[in-house]
């Protein structure tokens, strides 16, 4: 009865390290200290985690960016934004795309700067699952009026993410806000092809069934 106890004691030992070990060993290193490397080799860094979905590391490297001159900490709260977003926390997505321009006071990102259509596409599509439809109007417009000699955006660290989605996600809001017309607008710039007439209530309804069958075709982000 005592070797029993024994063996089963060892065992519990055994599996107690282990776990301790393995947990210690899980998500990023916070005991890292980031304060020597260079900004750029952060930003490095921080997209190729993003891109690799390590996304406890990203936040680690885009965190520390928001530490650093003005360029930098943009360019932090820019991927944070964007890492809080692929991993559905949606109220620290929407907070860090949100400090990018609050902090911009010297206005250092011009509105067609590469950087400001990642963030405008970015805060789109966070207002967009947390179905917030007047920011997603908000954004998107900032978005679309600052892109309109670059109608082939794509997100430089998330190529399946392009502007079609921002166009999806301003149609969804403006059919839950009884736009039609510019929900219309929006399809139709996704898909040429596509034609109702939505003045009756029946090419609305085609309209919506469109929307939902782009939703689902939509495979490189799911947020709803």
């Amino acid at each position: 009865m005592k070797n029993i106890s024994a063996k089963n004691y060892l065992l519990f030992i055994l599996c107690s390290l282990i776990f301790i070990v393995s947990f210690i060993g899980c998500g990023k290193d916070d005991g890292i200290d980031l304060s020597g490397t260079a900004s750029s080799e952060l930003e490095r860094l921080g997209w190729q985690a993003f891109q690799n979905n390590n996304f406890s590391n990203a936040e680690m490297y885009f965190n520390e960016l928001t530490k650093r001159d003005e360029h930098y900490y943009l360019v932090g709260h820019g991927g944070l934004g964007w890492t809080f977003l692929k991993t559905h926390q949606y109220s620290n997505s929407r907070n860090e795309f949100r400090k990018f321009f609050d902090l911009d006071t010297l206005n250092i990102y011009v509105p067609a700067d590469s950087l400001t259509r990642d963030v405008r596409a970015g805060q789109t599509i966070v207002h967009s699952a947390t179905l917030d439809h007047n920011r997603v109007l908000e954004f998107s417009n900032g978005f679309i009026a600052n892109n309109n000699t670059n109608n082939n955006w794509r997100f430089r660290y998330d190529r399946t993410i392009t502007v079609a989605d921002v166009r999806l996600m301003r149609a969804v809001s403006q059919i839950a806000l009884a736009n039609f017309a510019d929900a219309y607008a929006m399809v139709r710039l996704i898909d040429p092809t596509f034609e109702t007439d939505i003045n009756t209530v029946e090419g609305r309804i085609v309209l919506v069934r469109k929307i939902e069958e782009m939703i689902l075709d939509r495979v490189g982000y799911i947020l709803y």
